[in-house]
């Protein structure tokens, strides 16, 4: 991971000194959404929307290619590139004639380049929206600083001009259109308004305030004839009353319309008063005297008058009857006639009011279309532009980029990344075993001993391989080397060297990681001394051999009486080291043809006891005599002389014989590599070996680097053996 680190660093920081320092221009805009009515025109020429969508349609108009192109022009920037080009061109056709046939050419393409510097500078150009305000940033980058202040400060000025030239262009085009559609629409009113009169014309039609001749007379009849009713009725009423008090016989003189005659209210009163006298005369005189018959006489006189008088009344109130009746019926036939005559141009007066709403409606929308036209005109003269600049840009002082600070902190992260991410990659492909908490999850029982890596040991070989120096790309070295077959393979004096370090280094790393293995044998179970300790592995090549040896020369060191049997009849690796030149061993014993006495070897330095098996290419059945009952006989038999029986069998997946001997053992040691055994290999190895888990007493981790393995885990029996040498006689 430090290493990715540093590495990325160092190009991180070589790519940004390399880098062409840039500066970035900014110029500022205001787009004004209030628009300018100095005279109504909206709906010619409207302003920009309020809402979001409408300002970011400005800004990408900003950006357009019409303002690049704009720019380009005033700037000139298509005169300054046209070199670079030409030698493009060069190099193309050189490189076409270098690799075409010559009987099929390839055409070459024609490239704008005014085209390609518009469309660059389209997209090199930055346009950003300060918040949720209407105030735009627009922002170029060039290694020029005052290039980029200039065609950032273009970018606003050419905005503004393509928004004036795109509003006039608009007015004009309303102002031509709606100057030919006038010449239209004025031709139609004069049209319709000559089709009225016309047709006025044609059917007599006079109009005078508003309505026609016809209807007016029309309406003076009615009101006539309504009145004239009225008349004729009261009439009739005033001859019917006449007429019934003078059939019951009743005085017509007290008649209302009688009461209002004169002559008649004359008469009354003169002879009430002649009444009044011959009253008089009559009781002074008698009725005989001659001023009494006088009066008399000229009340007859009177009388008659009024008699006459009511007479003539009740002949006028028949004549009036008569003359009001005779108007009505003349009124009736005059407004009969009328409607009659009216009547006749319903028809044409329908299709008039037809012609002269045709005739409104066009004169309208003439009036509508000169007002317009009117306003547009003075739009066109007052055209003004809702945006403006408010702050111009000017040419930077520092560079806005590379900002190497930031692309070497940014290269570090990458680099921690990637190392992070191929250590987590290595740790997930990697199968092997680090540390004790990986083999107590997954196999359920605790690591005996962790043995560390010993020097003088080849590479590969188990134990005893020299410390190789750290290297941060071990990881990769280590996955292509572990199949290595010449590794595997072990001179004689290594082996012999390694099997006895305990006895050659008692106060080493390694013996103490193999004492703490024979403390953790023999206190695993206090109540049950585990006596027949079988060492095993689930592959070859994994240290078994050398650990059980050490194991039995530590206990017999320690002043315990101790045995080892090498059980590995494929591969007999401690009888080649301890008993090189025998006959017979486990297995002539086993078959009854030698007594235990002939077999049995002693080690002349520790006293160790060693129980041979020379290899027999004649013994094909090794399984079933090593799970047999003389197996299990001659062990019962030799735990009664041994403190310790340590057995070194077959690895227990690719060979059956390890398995046959778990169930005449009392204990089982599994060891695995640290690192190297592939950990569905130990599980498969103890599934396969029937009662392996009830006598597994625990595991041992074999070849253990300690330099490495402290960052995995505090390194069980040789972490702190770094720490502290002089505890160790100054030797790991």
């Amino acid at each position: 991971m430090l290493v990715m680190g540093l590495l990325t660093a160092l190009l991180g920081a070589t790519y940004a000194l390399q880098l062409t320092p840039v500066y970035t221009a900014k110029a500022t805009l205001l787009i004004d959404t209030n628009q300018k009515n100095i005279i109504n025109a909206e709906a010619i020429v409207s302003g920009i929307g309020r809402d979001n969508s409408a300002l970011e349609s400005e800004l990408e108009l900003i950006r357009s290619y019409d303002v690049a192109k704009r720019v380009v022009k005033k700037l000139n920037l298509d005169e300054k590139t046209i070199d670079e080009p030409e030698r493009v061109s060069l190099v193309r056709q050189l490189i076409t004639l270098m690799f075409s046939r010559e009987s099929d050419p390839e055409p070459v393409v024609e490239v704008d380049q005014t085209d390609k510097i518009i469309r660059s500078l389209s997209k090199s150009v930055s346009v950003d929206r300060k918040g949720w305000t209407y105030v735009v940033d627009i922002k170029f980058t060039s290694d020029n600083a005052a290039e980029a202040a200039q065609i950032a400060n273009a970018f606003a000025d050419e905005y503004l001009v393509d928004q004036l030239e795109a509003s006039y262009e608009v007015t004009r085009r309303a102002n031509d259109w709606l100057s030919e559609r006038l010449g239209d629409l004025r031709k139609k009113v004069r049209e319709s308004e000559r089709a009225v009169e016309l047709f006025k014309v044609e059917n007599n039609i006079v109009q005078t305030g508003g309505s026609t001749l016809s209807d007016q007379q029309v309406a003076k009849l009615n009101e006539q004839l309504i009145l004239a009713r009225a008349e004729t009725a009261q009439a009739h009423a005033k001859y019917d009353q006449v007429q019934s008090v003078r059939k019951r016989g009743g005085d017509i003189t007290a008649f209302a319309d009688a009461l209002q005659s004169t002559a008649l209210a004359s008469l009354k009163g003169k002879a009430s008063e002649i009444r009044r006298e011959l009253a008089n005369l009559s009781a002074k005189y008698g009725n005989r005297h001659p001023s009494v018959v006088s009066a008399r006489a000229q009340l007859q006189d009177v009388r008659r008058s009024i008699s006459s008088e009511a007479k003539r009344i009740l002949t006028s109130t028949e004549n009036d009857l008569r003359v009001a009746r005779s108007r009505e019926k003349s009124i009736s036939a005059s407004l009969a006639e009328v409607q009659g005559t009216a009547s006749r141009g319903d028809r044409a007066e329908i299709t008039l009011r037809e012609l002269e709403r045709e005739a409104a409606a066009n004169k309208a929308l003439f009036e509508s279309f000169l007002s317009r036209f009117k306003q547009t005109s003075e739009q066109e003269k007052l055209n003004t532009n809702n945006s403006r600049v408010i702050e111009r840009a000017t040419a930077p002082t520092s560079p806005s980029a590379p900002n190497k600070k930031s692309i070497v902190i940014l290269a570090t992260l990458l680099g921690l990344g990637l190392g992070v991410g191929i250590a987590f990659l290595l740790e997930q492909l990697d199968s092997g075993y680090r540390t004790s908490t990986q083999i107590e999850k997954q196999l359920g029982t605790p690591l005996l001993a962790s043995v560390p890596r010993s020097d003088g040991e080849l590479p590969g070989s188990g134990i005893g391989r020299a410390v190789r120096k750290f290297n941060p790309f071990s990881f990769f070295t280590g996955l292509f080397r572990r199949g290595d077959k010449s590794e595997r393979r072990m001179k004689k004096t290594d082996r012999i060297s390694i099997s006895r370090l305990v006895a050659q280094k008692p106060l080493s790393s390694f013996t103490e990681a193999i004492r703490s293995l024979r403390m953790g044998i023999k206190f695993a179970d206090v109540d049950r001394p585990q006596r027949i300790v079988l060492v095993a592995s689930a592959l070859p090549g994994e240290g078994k051999s050398t650990i059980a040896s050490n194991l039995a020369l530590h206990a017999a060191a320690s002043g315990e009486k101790a045995l080892i049997i090498d059980l590995d009849l494929r591969h007999p690796v401690l009888t080649s080291l301890y008993a090189p030149e025998a006959q017979h061993g486990a297995v002539e014993l086993l078959l009854g043809e030698v007594d235990l006495k002939q077999v049995i070897v002693k080690d002349p330095d520790s006293g160790l006891h060693i129980l041979p098996a020379p290899r027999r290419d004649d013994l094909t059945h090794t399984a079933e005599l090593l799970g047999s009952k003389r197996m299990k006989d001659l062990f019962a038999h030799l735990s009664g002389f041994y403190d310790l029986i340590v057995v070194d069998t077959s690895p227990l997946l690719p060979v059956t014989d390890g398995r046959a001997l778990i169930d005449v053992v009392d204990s089982l040691v599994l060891v695995v590599k640290w690192e190297t055994t592939p950990r569905d290999a130990v599980d498969a190895a103890l599934k396969q070996s029937h009662g392996a888990h009830a006598k597994l007493t625990g595991v041992v981790m074999n070849d253990v680097i300690a330099s490495r393995a402290r960052y995995y885990d505090y390194y069980k029996s040789g972490y702190y053996s770094r720490k502290y040498p002089y505890y160790y006689g100054g030797s790991k």
